[in-house]
């Protein structure tokens, strides 16, 4: 196939592909290049997007994050590593992840997240419940801080059966434990 023709049947693919929705850079670096696409008509395809302003990574990055908090209820951390995925430079990333998370509280996020899961919960069991949400909101991809804040909040501490005032020794009296054992128990 002639360059020329090749160069507009990449140019048509990758606008077909911008269609159903924004794409970073390097995703159409990619689907080019997977239609076999010569390395030169990818280039030129690319200064032709970027020219006609079709492909923007600030603004893809923007959009795309802005669609996976509102809708997929994801933190920080989760969104950091999908943007990297789609190959967009760290800069990039920071500057999205600061405005967007300025813009949307992921405190807020991850307490209606976590009050969601807790409702599909049917034990009693407290302990295990702090630890299946603990580890929900960080597949979710929260940071720890927020993870313990939510946890603590939604979540009440059961008795801590460390703290009994007599711990439990085999075949021996309190007498036999020691003054400060006797003390405790007389109050």
């Amino acid at each position: 196939m002639p360059y020329e023709e090749e160069l507009k049947n990449a140019r048509r693919r990758a606008i077909r592909y911008l269609a159903y929705r924004d794409r970073s850079r390097n995703e159409i670096i990619r689907y080019l290049k997977k239609k076999k696409f010569s390395e030169n008509a990818v280039d030129e395809t690319l200064i032709f997007l970027k020219n006609n302003e079709y492909i923007n990574d600030e603004r893809f990055a923007m959009q795309f994050g802005r669609f996976r908090i509102v809708n997929k209820k994801i933190g920080r951390l989760r969104l950091g590593l999908e943007l990297e995925d789609k190959g967009l430079e760290r800069q990039i990333i920071e500057e999205t992840l600061n405005l967007l998370y300025e813009e949307y509280d992921e405190k807020k996020i991850a307490l209606s997240c976590a009050k969601k899961k807790l409702t599909t919960f049917s034990s009693r069991d407290s302990e295990r419940d702090r630890c299946r949400i603990a580890k929900f909101l960080e597949r979710k991809g929260f940071p720890s801080g927020i993870i313990y804040k939510v946890v603590t909040q939604l979540v009440p501490y059961t008795q801590n059966h460390d703290l009994d005032p007599l711990p439990s020794f085999p075949n021996k009296s309190p007498e036999e434990l020691g003054s400060h054992t006797t003390k405790i128990i007389q109050g």
